[in-house]
């Protein structure tokens, strides 16, 4: 395979884009979706919020990422802290994790 044709397999469609490593832009049924590079499932649509409009989503004390984070937020901060990942719920790949401020007051 020459040079040529090795950049031309990697080209993405025209009515995609890249959002990241793990995520492309791409209409489905008319409107823009993020979907799984992985697996080929539409993960939410697109926009500044679609992390809050995934289905498969993990929230939990800071710890369950490991012992470099602590669970007690209160000596740093006023509020509770969760860590939440999200998922593609066709193939689990992670598609985002954060450290956040607990939602509605939840506590972890």
């Amino acid at each position: 395979m020459s040079k040529a044709d090795t950049n031309t397999a990697h080209q993405m469609p025209a009515d995609e884009q890249a959002v990241d490593d793990n995520l492309v832009q791409r209409l489905v049924d008319g409107s823009p979706h993020y979907v799984c590079r992985h697996c080929d499932t539409p993960v939410a649509p697109a926009g500044p919020d679609w992390r809050h409009r995934l289905t498969k989503v993990f929230e939990g004390a800071p710890s369950t990422a490991g012992p470099h984070l602590n669970d007690n937020a209160r000596h740093y901060l006023d509020v509770d802290v969760v860590l939440r990942q999200g998922f593609c719920p066709g193939c689990f790949t992670a598609l985002f994790t954060e450290t956040v401020p607990a939602r509605n007051g939840e506590t972890p």
